[in-house]
């Protein structure tokens, strides 16, 4: 394993243009007049430089990390790979080390690598008991923490939604929730903890929508809830197909919690909030799709995906960087 200053000026080179100035493989094929075989060869032959030796996962599997950590994939490689990471410690821990020695090149942006599925239950385990300590967190410092709102320039109003799914079908006929992912108590009381929250992007990055998700507990009775607000939306559809709100890990567990009854105008703004039952398993994902069943078993054209991280530690005053997490899979019921 060698370190950066180590490497030839044209390794370094073609480093740098793919890591900080964001070039494909197709871009520097085109700008330096070289065939894309030998420039990707070359690519990851700088990659292997840095990183530890392969041992195990060979040869071929180097490569695909390098890929994955030059951001050099299609979306269902990059999917792949990161499968190969969560099940390989071998695979992890050669990523690791490489993404720690390629970092200066990449000013902090390299994908993340993703931890076990038993580390990140643990994590999740460890959220939930400190959260059932903390029972008395203000109000004001829950709503003051900001929900990746750098992406999209907005701060997703956990509050202002919570309060539209207590008092729907009350006042405001326009102001409705996700059908209820089981029977679930009532939340009640005005104090609540984020316990996790994510980002909600286009799959491919091919649309303006964006969105916020959050999902908060009650401290009072125990109860928690999912909270989404999405914007730039398609106006919802005439012609049998709604938005539909899903928990997801993969085809085979996921959750659909149910279709926001308040249809998307011209705005392009949908709030909803669902609630979840304590024993609800944990996903890795939100979905917003578009659905044409009224009982769908596996979720139809993604709109918006995100991943759920953890929230900042309620009651320090501030909001803190979230740790990336991958919520336990568990099969659902």
């Amino acid at each position: 394993m060698a370190s950066l200053d180590s490497l030839n000026d044209g390794q370094r080179a073609i480093l740098q243009l793919l890591l900080r100035q964001g070039k494909s493989y197709d871009d520097l094929a085109v700008l330096l007049k070289s065939d894309l075989s030998v420039l990707r060869a070359r690519a990851r032959t700088a990659v292997a430089a840095v990183g530890p030796d392969a041992g195990s996962i060979g040869d071929e599997r180097r490569d695909e990390i390098a890929d994955y950590l030059l951001g050099q994939q299609t979306a269902s490689r990059r999917a792949a790979t990161r499968e190969y990471l969560e099940a390989s410690p071998a695979g992890r821990a050669w990523a690791r080390a490489t993404a720690t020695a390629l970092d200066p090149l990449a000013d902090g942006q390299l994908p993340e690598i993703p931890a076990e599925r038993e580390e990140v239950a643990e994590a999740f385990d460890a959220l939930d008991r400190r959260a059932a300590r903390e029972v008395e967190v203000k109000r004001s410092s829950q709503l003051g923490n900001r929900l990746l709102a750098a992406a999209i320039g907005v701060v997703l109003a956990i509050g202002i939604i919570l309060v539209f799914g207590l008092t729907s079908g009350d006042d405001d006929p326009q102001t409705t929730t996700t059908t209820p992912a089981g029977q679930a108590t009532t939340p009640s009381g005005d104090a609540f903890e984020v316990i996790a929250q994510g980002n909600l992007t286009p799959p491919e990055g091919d649309s303006e929508a964006r969105g916020e998700v959050a999902i908060v507990r009650f401290p009072e009775n125990d109860q928690f809830r999912l909270a989404l607000q999405a914007i730039s939306l398609p106006p919802s559809s005439t012609r049998g197909s709604s938005y539909g709100v899903w928990l997801y890990t993969s085809q085979t567990e996921n959750r659909f919690l149910g279709f926001p009854d308040t249809l998307v105008g011209s705005d392009g703004r949908l709030e909803t909030v669902s609630d979840l039952t304590p024993d609800t398993p944990t996903y890795e994902e939100v979905l917003l799709t578009r659905e044409t069943t009224e009982n769908p078993e596996r979720p139809g054209t993604i709109i918006l995906r995100g991943r759920m991280i953890t929230a900042a530690s309620p009651g320090t005053g501030g909001a803190q960087a979230p740790t990336q997490t991958t919520p336990q899979t568990q099969t659902t019921p």
